[in-house]
């Protein structure tokens, strides 16, 4: 069975500031998930997490999480209300699928699988979003939960080369 590594720490929207504390105060074992994440960025513009659907604008790096932030799949239960949740996740070394369901092999890419990452959402992953219909449909439409995160974030637990990992 596979390692669970994606976990809510708040169950409703928080303050920027709230996401750090959420982090440092959650309980190492509760609520992990399987899933996914790819990496939240434009072709060369990393800059796009702050244009994101939460309207939050420019997100200042030593406010909470800073550019740690991520957009969720509308296909997962949290979505509604999800602007400015926090989620820590970690990266898992294991084989998984992507929503076509070619198979990943990620099990040697995570720098450390016992570190992890505090995000807040600050944008959603859309399934059906026809600019961008393959990818979106890839990764976003629910057969496991997807968060597509800042490339500060990723930078944590893997290399940007893989563009996917299991979370």
């Amino acid at each position: 069975m596979a390692r669970q590594v994606a976990r809510t720490l708040s169950l409703s929207a928080v303050l920027l500031v709230a996401c750090a504390a959420a982090g440092a105060a959650a309980d190492s074992g509760a609520g992990w998930r399987t899933g996914r994440a790819t990496h939240y960025s434009a072709p060369g513009d990393q800059w796009t997490i702050h244009d994101g659907s939460c309207t939050h604008k420019y997100i200042w790096p030593d406010i909470g999480p800073g550019w740690d932030a991520g957009a969720i799949s509308d296909q997962n239960d949290e979505f509604i209300g999800s602007c400015g949740r926090c989620y820590e996740i970690r990266c898992n070394p294991i084989k998984f699928k992507d929503g076509y369901g070619a198979e990943l092999d990620r099990k040697s890419v995570c720098y450390d699988p016992s570190a992890s990452v505090v995000i807040q959402i600050v944008d959603a992953c859309p399934c059906s979003y026809p600019g961008n219909y393959y990818s979106n449909k890839r990764w976003c439409c629910g057969d496991m939960d997807h968060f597509d995160i800042s490339v500060w974030a990723f930078e944590k637990l893997a290399d940007l080369k893989w563009g996917v990992i299991a979370l």
